[in-house]
Parts: C-alpha cells; sequence; structure tokens
C-alpha cells in the first residue's frame, strides 16, 4: 500500500455522494446581491451617457444615428468584456440598467453576449430667428428702462444735496 499512497483515499471516495451539483438538471442558488448579465429597458433611458463614462472596462458603446427631429440611440453593452461591477447600474439616474442573476452566458457566438437597445430621442425645436431679434429689442428696452430710472434717481439726489 505504500506504492500507492492515495488509494485507500480513492477507495474510501469511490463509495460518497459528490460533491458537485448536477447543473442542467438542477440549477444553481444565486446568493441576494449576485451581479450577472445586464438587462438594459431603452424605454426609461434618457440617453445621458452616465453609464458609459462611469464604466471602467469600456464595454458600453453608443451610437447615435440622426433623423428628422430626432436622433435614433442605440446603447450596447458586451458583456465579454464587462467585469460586472454595477457602476453603470449604481450611475444611472432613470435605472434604466439592472444586473440580473442570469449566470449562464457561454456561448460559441459573440454576438449572444451581448446586450443592446434603441430609442429615439426628440430634438430642441430650432429657434426662431424673429422671436429671438424681439427678445434682444425687449431685453435692450428694459435695461435703457432701467438705466433711465437709475439716471433719474441719481439726480434727484442730487439736487436735494444742493
Amino acid at each position: 500500500m505504500a506504492r500507492i499512497p492515495f488509494a485507500k483515499q480513492a477507495l474510501m471516495n469511490l463509495f460518497k455522494r459528490p460533491v458537485t451539483n448536477k447543473y442542467p438538471q438542477v440549477p444553481a442558488e444565486i446568493p441576494e446581491g449576485y451581479r450577472g448579465k445586464i438587462k438594459f429597458d431603452a424605454d426609461t433611458c434618457v440617453g445621458c451617457g452616465m453609464c458609459i463614462r462611469v464604466c471602467a472596462a469600456g464595454s458600453i458603446e453608443k451610437k447615435i444615428v440622426p433623423k428628422e427631429g430626432a436622433q435614433d440611440i442605440t446603447l450596447t453593452f458586451d458583456m465579454g468584456s464587462c467585469t460586472f461591477c454595477g457602476l453603470c447600474a449604481d450611475f444611472c439616474p432613470k435605472k434604466s440598467i439592472e444586473l440580473t442573476k442570469e449566470y449562464s452566458m457561454i456561448t460559441v457566438a459573440g454576438e449572444n453576449i451581448i446586450v443592446s437597445g434603441t430609442f429615439e430621442k426628440k430634438l430642441p425645436p430650432k429657434p426662431d430667428p424673429a422671436k429671438i431679434a424681439a427678445a434682444k429689442a425687449a431685453a435692450a428696452a428694459k435695461k435703457a428702462a432701467v438705466e433711465k430710472v437709475a439716471a433719474d434717481g441719481e439726480n434727484k439726489e442730487e439736487g436735494k444735496s444742493k
């Protein structure tokens, strides 16, 4: 028995239950707070880009396609380079990003680990040049009136002091 030092241990373990779980048949229990695959809700996203700024791995891309009076914005999350730190979800002001409990992302095709969503963002209306000119004229007239009142007040005070 001295020549095969682990034979005794091997024979004892031969009749014990396996330590591992039967994964595909019995799903694993996911602990609370687990950070798995990203779920992105494009309907609530405002396109602020905060998630892109805080992503240390650089796994979030933003693509903007201009349209008439709007923009189509597509956010793409690459799970292959994501570190699952959760900063994108923490910093999202509209809580459009959520880390799910999905842990099995095994694939042979890279496009299966890409999460993306597209939404439309309306552009503000272009200002009317006539309205801008009228507003500037009104502001100038108001400034002139204020200066005139201030000048009249100074003249009255000078008259009292003489």
